[in-house]
């Protein structure tokens, strides 16, 4: 490093590059991977692969609500005029058998994403849908917060 009088401050030395920050990543307490999780047909799910799924499945239990997890996928139809077929992760339930929420669990929010709901949200206008996110999952796990439905 060299004294610039100019500045009064030493300049860096090239080539080195200011470490990036590190993005805020929260921690949740998630269940072991052999869980067993019971939907409200009673059919017994395991996430093993995936601790956001496992969160957001205790987080459904313990607050009591009536869900499947993807019992059936909804078919997109993008600009070109092909079909996609788009799954929700969780499908709640009223007590009148009727779906009164869609859950989509991601690790983190991409275009990708966004557009496939944006396409969803114009070809299917009637059905509310939530984006559950690491972020969002432990809002949600605190203990006296509201799901909203």
């Amino acid at each position: 490093m060299t004294f610039n009088p100019a500045t009064g401050r030493k300049t860096p030395p090239k080539g080195v590059k200011k470490p990036l920050p590190e993005r805020g990543r929260v921690q949740l307490d998630a269940p072991p991977p052999e869980t067993v999780f019971r939907d409200r047909d009673g059919q017994e799910l395991t996430f093993p692969d995936s601790s956001l799924k496992r969160v957001a499945a205790r987080i459904l239990g313990t607050r009591n609500k009536a869900w499947r997890y993807r019992p059936f996928s909804f078919p997109l139809f993008t600009e070109s005029g092909r079909e996609q077929a788009f799954h929700f992760d969780f499908y709640i339930y009223d007590a009148e058998d009727s779906v009164i929420r869609l859950i989509l669990v991601v690790p983190f929010e991409t275009r990708e994403v966004w557009d496939r709901i944006g396409r969803f949200k114009r070809q299917y206008p009637m059905y509310t849908y939530e984006l559950w996110t690491p972020e969002r999952l432990a809002q949600l796990d605190r203990p006296r917060a509201q799901l909203g439905f």
